[in-house]
């Protein structure tokens, strides 16, 4: 059968089932009419007065925009559940499991839940099986303790284990803190070692909100892992936006790492937008490594959007060294943007690695606006390893944005260029199109430069698709010995 026949023979089962749904006998279940139902929680209504909800679930079935079906047949599902309980949820079991199920699950427990929670939790310990589908316990857990955290914790007792009573004793610990923060902590205390410290993270962060130097201190005496270093950032963002000065003090205390580097970026930002000078001073008080030097990039980045030359005056009265080099390349490709401007700076530098890092990074800023001029000034210096990162770093955007001209460019450059540049882009121009790279590096007029530029658009071409590779290596007007090179490469 083809596909359209299956998609008519789908449509016409789910319409048969709605239909069922609709002429089915109606029989409403015994506790929806009991006397002690909740006040207009389960009302019952004749069937027959269902047919323009069920039209209209049948309707919204049929959608092919996934974002459309679900806000329709939510809202078609949310009439019938206003019109009755008990019809609602037998037409939810009805649904197949996925997107629409979820849908009508959610819809169903999310307004039980509030009325009736002994039964909520029984349909959804039935129900609600899927990690996704047990974010509903959130919802549940946090209107729960919103009204009576100690009932909500007897309640835990009908949640089944795995991520619904994680979701639950979360939601139960976060509201519960905000409510009474020592009895909730307590509570949280004495769980079980597994649900203890999902529990704990989650009351911490809500304490975050209003006492985060006290959650830096009993995060690091009850949390560990990556627990731990959220609850950690989590803390000292907070208390950037409160008491920048207490933030500044405790991030050299954090343990070295990605936690310390995210803190330290954080603070420093905030610093650099009101006082560089005083981002600078907290950057002083860190330890060498990856947080102290990111941290300056992000006030540089803050700085020189507002005082362009008293930056570039600050990193070039660093210490010669591989902060004032990593420095002087993250400023010049935030300078790039005037080039002239940035390359004096660039070379007025002292020192020659950090002139040399400045002027790679500008390379590639610069290419990324114009990469032609960008390319064009990186093949006039003077012949190095900077000079060559420098030219390929923006040739390489050169090629992005007009390959032709790129190549064309590459064939005018000396012998002492031609090949690194030519191998550069090799494989760039056989990740588009093999052949025709293959083609232009034949046309080289440097022997070495024709030879490297072939051998890296043929590995490029071998990696992505050998078979067809090798079966043009074959008739490849090439010389024997080239053949061999590139038919028994090296190790690489």
């Amino acid at each position: 059968m083809n596909r359209r026949g299956i998609f008519a023979l789908l449509m016409a089962a789910a319409l048969l089932a709605v239909a069922v749904l609709i002429l089915r006998p109606f029989a409403p279940s015994a506790a929806s009419l009991r006397p002690d139902s909740a006040p207009g929680s389960m009302a019952v209504v004749n069937p027959a007065d269902l047919s323009a909800e069920y039209a209209s679930l049948a309707a919204a079935i049929q959608l092919a925009d996934p974002r459309i079906r679900a806000r329709t047949l939510g809202q078609a599902f949310q009439a019938l559940l206003e019109r009755d309980f008990e019809a609602a949820l037998l037409t939810m079991r009805a649904l197949p499991r996925g997107a629409d199920y979820d849908t009508a699950l959610f819809l169903l427990l999310d307004g039980l839940h509030r009325r009736d929670p002994e039964r909520a939790l029984a349909l959804a310990r039935d129900l609600a099986t899927t990690r996704e589908q047990a974010a509903i316990y959130n919802v549940f857990f946090d209107t729960f303790a919103h009204a009576n955290p100690a009932m909500a914790v007897s309640r835990l007792a009908f949640v089944p284990p795995g991520p619904a009573r994680e979701n639950a004793v979360r939601a139960l610990a976060g509201v519960w803190l905000r409510l009474d923060a020592p009895v909730a902590l307590a509570w949280v205390r004495q769980l079980p070692p597994v649900e203890r410290a999902p529990a704990l993270e989650s009351a911490l962060h809500e304490l975050a909100r209003t006492d985060p130097l006290q959650v830096i201190e009993l995060a690091q005496t009850s949390l560990m892992g990556p627990a731990l270093e959220r609850t950690l950032f989590l803390a000292v963002q907070k208390l950037t936006v409160t008491d920048p000065a207490a933030a500044v003090g405790i991030v050299p205390l954090l343990p070295a790492g990605d936690t310390q580097t995210r803190a330290a970026l954080e603070v420093a930002r905030a610093l650099a937008a009101k006082n560089p000078a005083a981002a600078l001073d907290f950057i002083a008080q860190l330890p060498s490594g990856s947080a102290s030097a990111l941290a300056l990039n992000s006030v540089l980045t803050s700085w020189v959007a507002t005082a362009p030359a008293a930056a570039a005056q600050y990193v070039a009265a660093l210490p010669s060294g591989p902060r004032q080099d990593a420095a002087a390349a993250h400023l010049a490709g935030l300078l790039a943007r005037e080039p002239a401007n940035a390359l004096a700076w660039a070379q007025s530098l002292p020192s020659v690695n950090a002139r040399a890092a400045a002027q790679v990074s500008l390379a590639s800023a610069w290419a990324q606006i114009d990469p032609a001029a960008a390319t064009l000034w990186a093949s006039t210096q003077i012949v190095g390893p900077a000079a060559t990162s420098a030219l390929t770093g923006a040739l390489s955007y050169w090629v992005l944005s007009d390959a032709t001209a790129a190549c064309d460019f590459v064939t005018t450059l000396p012998a002492s260029t031609q090949s690194v540049a030519a191998v550069s882009i090799a494989p760039q121009l056989a990740q588009r199109d093999p052949a025709a790279a293959l083609a232009w590096a034949q046309t080289l007029a440097d022997l070495a430069a024709r030879e490297a530029a072939i051998a890296a658009a043929y590995t490029r071409w071998v990696d992505n698709a050998p078979s067809v590779a090798r079966t043009w290596l074959d008739s490849a007007n090439l010389s024997g010995e080239l053949k061999n090179r590139l038919r028994f490469p090296a190790a690489r």
